[in-house]
Protein backbone atom coordinates (compact mmCIF):
# COMPACT_ATOMS: atom_id res chain seq x y z
CA UNK A 1 0.00 0.00 0.00
CA UNK A 2 1.42 3.44 -1.02
CA UNK A 3 0.59 6.36 1.29
CA UNK A 4 0.88 10.13 1.10
CA UNK A 5 1.52 11.95 4.07
CA UNK A 6 0.76 15.21 3.10
CA UNK A 7 -1.78 16.41 0.70
CA UNK A 8 -0.15 17.72 -2.74
CA UNK A 9 -2.22 20.37 -4.68
CA UNK A 10 -3.12 18.11 -7.67
CA UNK A 11 -4.73 15.59 -5.41
CA UNK A 12 -8.00 16.72 -4.16
CA UNK A 13 -12.11 16.18 -5.30
CA UNK A 14 -11.60 18.63 -8.14
CA UNK A 15 -8.53 16.77 -10.19
CA UNK A 16 -8.84 13.78 -11.64
CA UNK A 17 -5.13 12.09 -11.30
CA UNK A 18 -3.13 8.80 -11.82
CA UNK A 19 0.13 7.23 -11.19
CA UNK A 20 2.26 5.86 -13.51
CA UNK A 21 4.90 3.04 -12.52
CA UNK A 22 7.43 1.74 -14.38
CA UNK A 23 8.75 -1.73 -13.59
CA UNK A 24 12.20 -3.00 -14.90
CA UNK A 25 13.47 -6.58 -15.19
CA UNK A 26 17.12 -6.36 -14.06
CA UNK A 27 17.84 -9.71 -15.92
CA UNK A 28 16.36 -8.59 -19.51
CA UNK A 29 16.48 -4.53 -19.03
CA UNK A 30 12.68 -5.03 -20.55
CA UNK A 31 10.05 -2.01 -18.89
CA UNK A 32 6.56 -2.55 -18.57
CA UNK A 33 4.47 0.55 -17.76
CA UNK A 34 1.09 0.19 -15.50
CA UNK A 35 -0.87 2.81 -14.61
CA UNK A 36 -3.19 3.21 -11.56
CA UNK A 37 -6.12 5.10 -10.10
CA UNK A 38 -5.30 7.45 -7.19
CA UNK A 39 -7.56 6.17 -4.73
CA UNK A 40 -8.77 8.35 -1.65
CA UNK A 41 -8.66 6.14 1.69
CA UNK A 42 -11.76 6.83 4.35
CA UNK A 43 -10.93 9.46 6.88
CA UNK A 44 -12.70 11.38 9.87
CA UNK A 45 -12.49 14.88 10.57
CA UNK A 46 -10.71 17.89 8.94
CA UNK A 47 -7.05 15.72 9.06
CA UNK A 48 -5.01 15.29 6.35
CA UNK A 49 -6.06 12.73 3.73
CA UNK A 50 -4.09 9.61 2.97
CA UNK A 51 -3.69 7.58 -0.70
CA UNK A 52 -3.09 4.30 -2.00
CA UNK A 53 -3.16 3.19 -5.43
CA UNK A 54 -6.05 0.68 -7.05
CA UNK A 55 -5.07 -2.02 -9.39
CA UNK A 56 -2.78 -1.71 -12.79
CA UNK A 57 -3.30 -1.09 -16.26
CA UNK A 58 -0.62 -2.26 -18.15
CA UNK A 59 0.44 -0.18 -20.88
CA UNK A 60 0.00 -1.21 -24.32
CA UNK A 61 2.65 -0.81 -27.10
CA UNK A 62 1.18 2.20 -28.93
CA UNK A 63 0.43 3.43 -24.68
CA UNK A 64 4.41 3.44 -24.63
CA UNK A 65 4.53 5.42 -27.80
CA UNK A 66 2.47 8.06 -26.67
CA UNK A 67 3.58 8.15 -23.26
CA UNK A 68 6.97 8.58 -24.23
CA UNK A 69 6.24 11.42 -26.95
CA UNK A 70 4.84 13.27 -23.92
CA UNK A 71 7.54 12.81 -22.12
CA UNK A 72 10.03 14.18 -24.72
CA UNK A 73 7.65 17.03 -25.65
CA UNK A 74 7.64 15.79 -29.61
CA UNK A 75 3.37 15.05 -29.78
CA UNK A 76 2.84 17.82 -32.85
CA UNK A 77 -0.04 20.25 -31.75
CA UNK A 78 -1.08 20.63 -35.60
CA UNK A 79 -1.56 16.89 -36.22
CA UNK A 80 0.25 14.11 -38.16
CA UNK A 81 3.11 15.85 -40.58
CA UNK A 82 4.68 14.47 -43.34
CA UNK A 83 8.27 13.19 -42.32
CA UNK A 84 11.30 15.67 -44.63
CA UNK A 85 12.41 14.25 -47.05
CA UNK A 86 15.99 12.92 -45.86
CA UNK A 87 14.14 11.14 -42.71
CA UNK A 88 14.17 7.58 -43.54
CA UNK A 89 12.22 6.73 -39.75
CA UNK A 90 11.64 8.31 -36.76
CA UNK A 91 10.51 7.46 -32.99
CA UNK A 92 11.52 8.85 -29.92
CA UNK A 93 14.38 6.89 -28.90
CA UNK A 94 16.05 6.61 -32.80
CA UNK A 95 16.15 8.80 -35.73
CA UNK A 96 17.20 7.33 -38.93
CA UNK A 97 17.89 9.76 -42.03
CA UNK A 98 20.31 9.25 -45.36
CA UNK A 99 22.81 11.50 -47.29
CA UNK A 100 22.74 11.41 -51.25
CA UNK A 101 26.54 10.89 -52.87
CA UNK A 102 28.23 14.00 -52.22
CA UNK A 103 31.80 15.19 -53.53
CA UNK A 104 33.56 15.72 -49.98
CA UNK A 105 37.05 16.43 -48.84
CA UNK A 106 38.13 13.66 -46.28
CA UNK A 107 41.01 14.37 -44.39
CA UNK A 108 43.37 10.87 -42.87
CA UNK A 109 46.75 11.05 -41.18
CA UNK A 110 48.95 8.35 -42.56
CA UNK A 111 51.89 6.32 -40.57
CA UNK A 112 54.39 9.54 -40.25
CA UNK A 113 51.66 11.56 -38.42
CA UNK A 114 51.15 13.89 -41.29
CA UNK A 115 48.03 14.95 -42.83
CA UNK A 116 46.55 14.04 -46.22
CA UNK A 117 43.18 15.22 -48.01
CA UNK A 118 41.41 13.86 -50.63
CA UNK A 119 38.57 14.84 -52.57
CA UNK A 120 36.31 12.41 -53.56
CA UNK A 121 32.68 11.50 -54.44
CA UNK A 122 31.28 9.10 -51.76
CA UNK A 123 28.36 6.66 -51.75
CA UNK A 124 25.04 7.42 -50.53
CA UNK A 125 25.09 6.53 -46.44
CA UNK A 126 22.05 5.61 -44.32
CA UNK A 127 23.09 6.82 -40.63
CA UNK A 128 21.05 6.06 -37.56
CA UNK A 129 21.35 7.45 -33.42
CA UNK A 130 19.53 4.77 -31.50
CA UNK A 131 19.87 4.93 -27.80
CA UNK A 132 22.64 7.22 -27.25
CA UNK A 133 24.93 5.27 -29.98
CA UNK A 134 25.66 6.32 -33.78
CA UNK A 135 25.12 3.77 -37.11
CA UNK A 136 26.19 4.40 -40.64
CA UNK A 137 25.75 2.16 -43.36
CA UNK A 138 26.52 2.81 -47.27
CA UNK A 139 24.44 1.90 -50.08
CA UNK A 140 24.77 1.78 -54.05
CA UNK A 141 23.11 4.45 -56.14
CA UNK A 142 21.21 7.98 -55.92
CA UNK A 143 18.05 7.36 -55.34
CA UNK A 144 16.19 7.16 -51.73
CA UNK A 145 17.22 3.89 -50.21
CA UNK A 146 14.01 1.49 -49.64
CA UNK A 147 13.48 -1.55 -47.42
CA UNK A 148 15.30 -3.84 -49.83
CA UNK A 149 18.20 -1.80 -50.75
CA UNK A 150 21.39 -4.01 -49.93
CA UNK A 151 23.58 -2.00 -47.15
CA UNK A 152 27.64 -1.93 -46.92
CA UNK A 153 30.01 -1.01 -44.72
CA UNK A 154 30.97 3.01 -44.98
CA UNK A 155 33.93 3.39 -46.66
CA UNK A 156 36.19 5.20 -43.97
CA UNK A 157 38.73 3.68 -41.02
CA UNK A 158 38.17 3.48 -37.16
CA UNK A 159 35.37 0.68 -38.11
CA UNK A 160 34.77 -1.34 -35.48
CA UNK A 161 32.05 -3.37 -37.02
CA UNK A 162 29.66 -3.01 -39.46
CA UNK A 163 27.75 -0.25 -38.60
CA UNK A 164 29.62 1.70 -36.16
CA UNK A 165 33.12 3.50 -35.73
CA UNK A 166 35.74 4.24 -32.89
CA UNK A 167 34.36 7.15 -31.41
CA UNK A 168 38.13 8.12 -30.18
CA UNK A 169 37.83 11.44 -28.24
CA UNK A 170 35.03 12.28 -30.21
CA UNK A 171 32.04 13.47 -27.97
CA UNK A 172 28.77 13.83 -30.09
CA UNK A 173 24.99 14.36 -28.81
CA UNK A 174 23.23 11.48 -27.66
CA UNK A 175 19.02 12.43 -27.83
CA UNK A 176 17.79 11.57 -30.68
CA UNK A 177 16.33 15.05 -31.82
CA UNK A 178 16.79 16.32 -35.69
CA UNK A 179 18.90 19.56 -34.83
CA UNK A 180 21.87 17.60 -34.14
CA UNK A 181 22.12 15.64 -37.49
CA UNK A 182 25.17 18.17 -38.07
CA UNK A 183 26.61 17.13 -35.74
CA UNK A 184 26.73 13.62 -36.61
CA UNK A 185 27.55 14.08 -40.31
CA UNK A 186 30.49 16.36 -39.20
CA UNK A 187 31.62 13.19 -36.99
CA UNK A 188 31.95 10.70 -40.02
CA UNK A 189 33.21 13.36 -42.46
CA UNK A 190 35.54 15.73 -40.69
CA UNK A 191 37.32 13.16 -38.42
CA UNK A 192 40.95 12.88 -39.20
CA UNK A 193 41.18 8.80 -39.00
CA UNK A 194 44.82 7.70 -38.55
CA UNK A 195 43.89 3.46 -38.40
CA UNK A 196 42.60 1.49 -40.21
CA UNK A 197 40.32 -0.45 -38.43
CA UNK A 198 37.72 -2.73 -40.06
CA UNK A 199 38.80 -3.58 -43.44
CA UNK A 200 36.91 -0.52 -45.45
CA UNK A 201 37.03 -1.81 -48.33
CA UNK A 202 37.09 -5.15 -50.34
CA UNK A 203 41.18 -6.30 -50.40
CA UNK A 204 43.04 -3.30 -48.22
CA UNK A 205 44.72 -4.72 -45.44
CA UNK A 206 46.48 -1.54 -44.04
CA UNK A 207 46.43 2.22 -43.98
CA UNK A 208 48.79 2.88 -46.88
CA UNK A 209 47.38 0.24 -48.93
CA UNK A 210 43.98 2.45 -48.24
CA UNK A 211 45.30 6.12 -48.72
CA UNK A 212 47.33 4.69 -52.02
CA UNK A 213 44.35 3.72 -53.34
CA UNK A 214 41.90 6.41 -52.33
CA UNK A 215 44.87 8.54 -53.71
CA UNK A 216 44.07 7.33 -57.27
CA UNK A 217 40.31 8.79 -57.29
CA UNK A 218 41.40 12.16 -55.74
CA UNK A 219 39.78 15.16 -57.58
CA UNK A 220 38.12 12.54 -60.09
CA UNK A 221 34.45 12.87 -58.72
CA UNK A 222 34.53 8.99 -59.01
CA UNK A 223 34.90 6.42 -56.63
CA UNK A 224 35.66 2.89 -56.20
CA UNK A 225 32.17 1.52 -55.92
CA UNK A 226 32.88 -1.94 -56.79
CA UNK A 227 35.08 -2.66 -53.77
CA UNK A 228 32.63 -1.73 -50.82
CA UNK A 229 32.35 -4.79 -48.61
CA UNK A 230 28.62 -5.93 -48.48
CA UNK A 231 26.94 -6.68 -45.20
CA UNK A 232 24.15 -8.95 -45.05
CA UNK A 233 21.48 -5.98 -44.25
CA UNK A 234 19.18 -4.80 -45.55
CA UNK A 235 17.39 -1.19 -45.08
CA UNK A 236 14.56 -3.13 -44.17
CA UNK A 237 16.43 -5.38 -41.69
CA UNK A 238 18.60 -2.48 -40.49
CA UNK A 239 15.37 -0.57 -39.17
CA UNK A 240 14.11 -3.96 -37.59
CA UNK A 241 17.54 -4.49 -35.27
CA UNK A 242 17.35 -0.74 -34.48
CA UNK A 243 13.31 -1.62 -33.96
CA UNK A 244 14.20 -4.12 -31.45
CA UNK A 245 16.66 -2.28 -29.35
CA UNK A 246 13.46 -0.19 -28.25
Amino acid sequence: MATANKEPDMLNHNIDSRAILLHQNTQTNSVEITSHDIIALPHKGQGRMNYTLGAGQVFGHEQKQEFCDILLNEREQQGLNLLPDHLLAKTPYALVWWMPPQVRELSFMDKKGSPITFTLKVPGVVAAMCRGTLYFAAFKGAKRPSADTPLYRVPLPNLIGDFKFCMGNCTVPRDAAEAHIPAWEAFLWESRNNHLGREPLKGISSLDDYLDLLGRFDGTKRFPTAKLVATDATLGRFLNALERQG
